[in-house]
């Protein structure tokens, strides 16, 4: 490569990493909420990008902690002050088995309830309707909250970044499984065209 191509290329690469860390605060402040992605799928897609290079591992984490802090408080504050667009999301918060089982102990312990609730995976808003809704006081939820989210971002970019490991071996066995899957799949094909042909012949014989 020519010297003169190696700053270019390095000022590229660091664009893209700025960017990257742009689009991940972006994506993890509203994922789960008005971007309908689930918050672990955020997550094990930054481990990834970390594994390959893309980003850093531990600006990253501490980009998505900040994030996730953020658009949890956002919604606590929105739940609290009644605002209409959290109503759909309160009553399915309330209409969760679990919480209706139990909503004496969780409103004994808040701080707790906050805490697990963080850990249900594809249920973001829970811990910040219900504390939100059960008028939480603000420090007790940010403390709670962000040493959750403290614990389990970190666990699941991890995985995201070891998945990268497995990747190849993951492929290559999918491929091997792909031509199996392909010749069940005409067999069936087969199967469904000879019913069919044999329920007309019998129907029109």
């Amino acid at each position: 490569m020519p010297p003169e191509m190696i700053p270019h290329n390095l000022m590229i690469i660091n664009s893209v990493e700025h960017y990257s860390y742009v689009a991940i605060f972006l994506f993890a402040i509203f994922a789960g909420y008005l971007v309908p992605v689930p918050e672990e799928i955020v997550l094990l897609v930054i481990g990834y990008l970390a594994s390959v290079g893309i980003i850093k591992m531990t600006p990253a984490i501490l980009i998505v902690i900040l994030a996730f802090a953020i658009g949890d408080n956002i919604l606590f504050r929105f739940v609290q002050k009644n605002n209409k667009y959290a109503d759909k999301l309160v009553h399915d918060v309330l209409s969760l088995k679990f919480i209706t089982k139990h909503k004496v102990f969780l409103d004994k312990h808040m701080g707790l309830t906050i805490f697990f609730t963080r850990f249900f995976p594809y249920l973001r808003f829970v811990g910040p309707v219900y504390a939100g809704f059960m008028r939480a006081k603000e420090r007790t939820f940010l403390i709670f909250n962000t040493i959750a989210i403290a614990i389990y971002a970190p666990i699941l970019i991890w995985i995201g970044y070891a998945f990268h490991q497995y990747y190849y071996q993951i492929v290559e066995k999918l491929t091997q499984v792909r031509h199996i899957i392909v010749v069940l799949i005409w067999i069936i094909i087969g199967l469904l065209i000879t019913r069919v042909v044999d329920y007309l012949f019998k129907k029109h014989g």
